[in-house]
């Protein structure tokens, strides 16, 4: 789970230009900071998981992985959004922890399906979605951060 100090992880991955190319440019301080806490709080009562991804062997985070209540098409929904840093990239490392969110969400039998909206031409994330048995359910307009992308809907049943 992250704590309010893996604030510099979320601040380093959304400000930066080349990570959030696909979600519309980097984000400002103050509203990664607003939504870190968020996440915490959510997290405490039992509506979001805020991980951070750590690989074997490796001393820091290599990104993360959360599953929260958001909202899509006036339903409230459980998303899955994922970062990795580039030095960590193109490895699966962010494949296998997706994976292993789904088994713990399957086993803890939390959240019933999850949804996941990558932009249509991040390759990577949409590869992420396929290879983890998420149904693609077409494309659609997605707001993050105040702005609208085109993204993949795709979902999957945890229950």
């Amino acid at each position: 789970m992250m704590t309010a100090a893996d604030v510099e992880l979320r601040l380093r991955m959304e400000t930066d230009p080349v990570m959030m190319a696909e979600l519309g440019g980097p984000r400002p301080p103050e509203a990664i900071e607003r939504a870190h806490a968020k996440s915490l709080t959510m997290a405490a009562e039992g509506r979001c998981w805020p991980l951070k991804v750590i690989p074997d062997g490796s001393p820091s985070a290599a990104g993360t992985v959360m599953v929260f209540e958001s909202s899509h098409a006036d339903e409230t929904i459980f998303e899955i959004g994922w970062m990795v840093l580039p030095e960590f990239q193109n490895r699966g490392i962010m494949g296998r922890a997706v994976h292993a969110v789904l088994d713990k969400a399957r086993a803890e039998r939390m959240f019933g399906r999850i949804h996941a909206f990558p932009a249509v031409p991040n390759g990577p994330s949409n590869r992420i979605c396929e290879k983890n048995g998420f149904v693609n359910l077409g494309e659609c307009d997605f707001k993050f951060g105040g702005r609208v992308l085109r993204c993949h809907h795709w979902r999957i049943d945890v229950s």
